[in-house]
């Protein structure tokens, strides 16, 4: 009703304006002719006009009432809107509509697009990893007539290629995020060693080590494939910046108030002030990205979103040539 009152002021205030113009008129006639409009008279007008107005606009707020009480909670699937009162609104409704199919046509083509796009990718990881495995295969095969200098070259190049896909597969996974997880009690320990031993030539090959502190007893909640992937991002990249230091990247787990926490810590280059409030947007290298040309900018975005799907919190800390440490905190249950 208020928003119909809105609508209408303007007209009701020119109503009245003209009614005190007819009113004026009228007396300066009756002046003229040598009488005047008593004021019961004028009051008695002005009574008669106002009931007349009153019906008037009930009728017509009852004839829109059903747009104006329409709003956006209300919209559905479809493009429904109330039964037009008027012509006007008949036509606002027919370009509506007319829109909204046009949108909707737009949509299903764009989604079915994209699913088609994220099923090739897929698979098109999957028939990567075979010729990737037979590489390895062949490497360690070959490991006795080639130098140690090159077969380490050609493990780095595996793992860049290896990771790559990974980055590919769980980037077209997590748009249907919601049809492919499972939640279940993980003890973390077994988790975050499966994911080192993953590592292990890496780690021996860029001369950093890993340092779990972790009680056996720690479990949390969480989907082990997708938490598995966002522990690999962080342990790759712990790497790849404290590359030829001879340090070690820790891993340690605290509890404050019922609330885990995993930290992994590296003593690598840092990162620089100005990029620490980038790190998770998508294809943002910044100043360490220009110096490893393997950057992506794709590992800590996915990570976070991934991190956030599953309700934990991602944070990055960093200090430049002190290191850097990721932090995971977990809802306990």
């Amino acid at each position: 009703m208020l928003a119909y009152i809105k609508d209408q002021m303007t007209s009701i205030i020119f109503f009245y304006s003209q009614i005190a113009l007819i009113i004026l008129i009228a007396q300066l006639a009756s002046g003229i002719e040598g009488y005047s409009i008593s004021n019961a008279n004028l009051f008695y007008m002005v009574v008669v006009v106002t009931f007349f107005l009153l019906i008037y606009h009930t009728f017509r707020y009852i004839k829109f009432r059903d747009l104006y009480q329409f709003t956006a909670n209300d919209a559905t699937e479809t493009a429904w809107l109330p039964d037009p009162p008027d012509q006007l609104t008949t036509q606002i409704k027919e370009h509506y509509e007319k829109q909204y199919d046009t949108y909707k046509q737009e949509l299903e083509k764009l989604y079915a697009e994209k699913k088609h796009e994220s099923m090739f990718i897929q698979q098109w990881v999957h028939q990567m990893k075979t010729p990737l495995s037979v590489m390895q295969l062949i490497l360690e095969k070959e490991s006795g007539s080639i130098s140690h200098a090159t077969k380490a070259d050609l493990e780095e190049e595996l793992d860049r290629i290896k990771h790559g896909l990974q980055l590919a597969l769980y980037q077209a996974r997590l748009q249907h995020f919601e049809r492919d997880f499972h939640v279940e009690k993980i003890p973390f320990t077994e988790l975050l060693r499966t994911t080192i031993q993953d590592y292990k030539s890496s780690f021996i090959r860029n001369h950093v080590y890993p340092k779990v502190d972790i009680d056996d007893s720690v479990t949390i909640y969480s989907d082990p494939k997708w938490l598995r992937f966002v522990l690999e991002q962080i342990t790759s990249n712990a790497i790849k910046y404290a590359s030829g230091t001879n340090t070690l990247i820790q891993y340690t787990v605290t509890n404050s108030s019922g609330v885990y926490q995993l930290h992994i810590k590296d003593e690598g280059i840092g990162i620089p002030k100005q990029d620490l409030r980038k790190v998770f947007d998508p294809f943002f290298t910044g100043y360490n990205g220009r110096h490893y040309q393997e950057s992506t900018g794709m590992g800590l975005y996915l990570s976070k979103q991934i991190c956030d799907a599953l309700n934990h919190r991602l944070t990055v800390h960093s200090l430049v040539n002190k290191g850097t440490t990721v932090t995971i905190t977990f809802e306990t249950a």
